[in-house]
C-alpha cells in the first residue's frame, strides 16, 4: 500500500511534536520529584501544574492522531 507523503509529513510532524512535548514533561517531572523529595511537594506552583497538564494532552492528542493513522494504514 503506498502512503501518500501528505500522511507521512503529518507523522513525521507528530512525532516531532511527541517528542518535543515528552522532553519538556521529562523535565516537569524530575522537578516534582525533587520537590517531593525536599519539601514533600510534587508541582509545587500552578504554573508548572498548568504546563503539566498541558504537556500531557498534547502529548496524548499527538499519540492518538499516530495511532489513527497507523490503524487506517491496515
Amino acid at each position: 500500500m503506498a502512503v501518500s507523503e501528505s500522511v507521512i509529513s503529518e507523522f513525521s510532524g507528530l512525532h516531532e511534536k511527541y517528542k518535543a512535548a515528552n522532553e519538556k514533561i521529562l523535565v516537569l517531572q524530575a522537578t516534582a520529584i525533587e520537590g517531593i523529595r525536599k519539601i514533600g511537594v510534587g508541582c509545587i506552583t500552578e504554573e508548572s501544574r498548568a504546563e503539566f497538564i498541558s504537556l500531557e494532552k498534547e502529548i496524548n492528542e499527538s499519540l492518538a492522531r499516530m495511532r489513527a493513522i497507523c490503524e487506517s494504514l491496515h
